[in-house]
């Protein structure tokens, strides 16, 4: 059997980024203002999710009313599991409000899993060429991937728990040869942080704010998921300067070859 190791790319061309071109290319522009917007989308719908979330209510009510209404935010959710389409906090805070607790974690649990499921299946057969070209040239992806490659299941659930966006690490773990089994289920036992989300929408709606309840969540949520990905960034560091340091020694033993 072929060992997973060996689907490791054996040439590598690590460069420094260079953020000059990348910023001044006219052909990044494009990308550069699409970013710039979803960033700023981003953090209004962080500070003003309530205002968010009021404004979508009626909405949402009329989906919940509706036959099989409940397939409206699971289909929504998988749509934008695929990057760069974002929203996802958004509707597991309306399931929150709309659902209640356990409802809407079901189907913020189901939508999220199918979402990942078909990310992984879109890298791993339509963008396959394009993760092998970037572990070979991007460094970050290049260790991300030789750290899951080398750490297994539990490597890849730590990676789940963090504030890694999923996007990029489902991308790593499908071009990758992550076990496609470790991946389901560290995916399904990674859901349970999806309920964070709707509890804020539960607690949204109820007559008697507890701030403290949802101070003590976001706090407790954040250290967590960022411990992880420090944990998992000072790994992936370690391993780059292994990378570099192979891409040199084979430099290194071609120039040898050459004299």
């Amino acid at each position: 059997k072929k060992n997973k190791k060996d689907n490791a790319p054996k040439e590598t061309n690590y460069q420094p980024v260079n953020w000059k071109k990348i910023f001044l290319s006219p052909k990044y522009i494009p990308w550069h203002i699409l970013f710039i917007a979803i960033g700023v989308a981003t953090v209004i719908i962080t500070i003003k999710h309530d205002q968010v979330v009021a404004a979508l209510r009626p909405w949402s009510m009329k989906v919940r009313d509706l036959p099989a209404g409940w397939l409206i935010p699971i289909a929504i959710l998988i749509v934008i599991s695929f990057p760069p389409l974002f929203g996802h906090e958004i509707v597991a805070l309306l399931c929150g409000v709309v659902y209640g607790l356990w409802i809407g974690f079901a189907i913020v649990a189901a939508g999220t899993f199918i979402g990942e499921i078909g990310t992984w299946f879109a890298f791993k057969y339509a963008l396959r060429r394009k993760g092998a070209n970037l572990e070979r040239t991007n460094l970050n992806y290049g260790a991300l991937a030789r750290l899951t490659r080398d750490g297994g299941f539990w490597i890849v659930l730590i990676i789940r728990f963090s504030a890694i966006p999923a996007h990029f690490s489902t991308a790593v773990f499908s071009t990758c040869d992550v076990n496609f089994w470790f991946f389901v289920i560290a995916t399904l036992l990674s859901l349970p942080k999806q309920i964070f989300l709707v509890y804020l929408g539960v607690l949204l709606v109820q007559e008697r704010k507890d701030s403290s309840t949802q101070t003590i969540m976001f706090v407790t949520v954040f250290v967590v998921t960022i411990v992880m990905a420090g944990w998992i960034w000072f790994k992936m560091n370690k391993i780059k300067k292994v990378l570099l340091e192979e891409q040199a020694a084979r430099e290194a033993a071609k120039e040898k070859e050459q004299e």
